[in-house]
């Protein structure tokens, strides 16, 4: 008779299916990114000092238009965070008004993110639905802009552009999907005090 140590084989089997579910979803933004192999490492690391920018405290003032095509104003302040050397983090707070006309949204963050082989992503989500936002992008104007299209998924009606405009300022505007009109434009300013 042969002794089998039952946590051994516990442990053997969460391993693999946690290396199993790295292998279906380890790229954030779906499969389609996976073969972007345009995106050197050399790509990447210059990305991410463009997305560096985004880190340390902001003001921001903007507009969003309803359906009826009226804008209405939103004011806020952000917080960026460089997590574990790759990543940028960026949590949004409305001290006025509320982001993309939705009463109950006044929170939302961002992940941003450049790798080797995949290119640019953002992973979003906010207060006001349970749902998460992945885009996909790439830089433009010696990565000054940042253009993020929609990847695939209903949670993903949205894409978004950045324009760095020095260290201490950058515009975002929102719009419905790839080509979409414009939903929301949003300016920060690095925050002095």
């Amino acid at each position: 008779m042969v002794k089998v140590n039952s946590g051994v084989i516990r442990a053997s089997v969460g391993i693999a299916a946690i290396v199993s579910l790295f292998a279906q979803w380890g790229c954030q933004a779906g499969s389609c990114c996976a073969t972007n192999r345009s995106v050197t490492t050399e790509r990447a690391d210059a990305d991410r000092g463009q997305l560096a920018k985004l880190v340390g405290a902001w003001r921001f003032e903007g507009s969003w238009s309803g359906e009826d095509g009226q804008k209405h104003s939103v004011q806020g302040r952000a917080a960026g965070v460089l997590v574990n050397n790759f990543f940028v983090l960026l949590d949004v707070q409305t001290t006025s008004g509320e982001l993309a006309g939705q009463t109950s949204r006044q929170e939302g963050s961002l992940l941003f993110a450049s790798e080797p082989g995949k290119g640019l992503t953002v992973t979003a989500w906010g207060d006001a639905s349970p749902s998460i936002t992945h885009l996909i992008g790439h830089s433009e104007e010696g990565g000054k802009v940042l253009t993020y299209l929609p990847a695939s998924g209903p949670s993903n009606a949205v894409a978004v552009v950045v324009r760095f405009e020095g260290d201490n300022h950058f515009s975002t505007e929102i719009s419905a999907g790839s080509g979409g009109k414009g939903v929301a434009e949003y300016t920060f300013t690095r925050a002095t005090e």
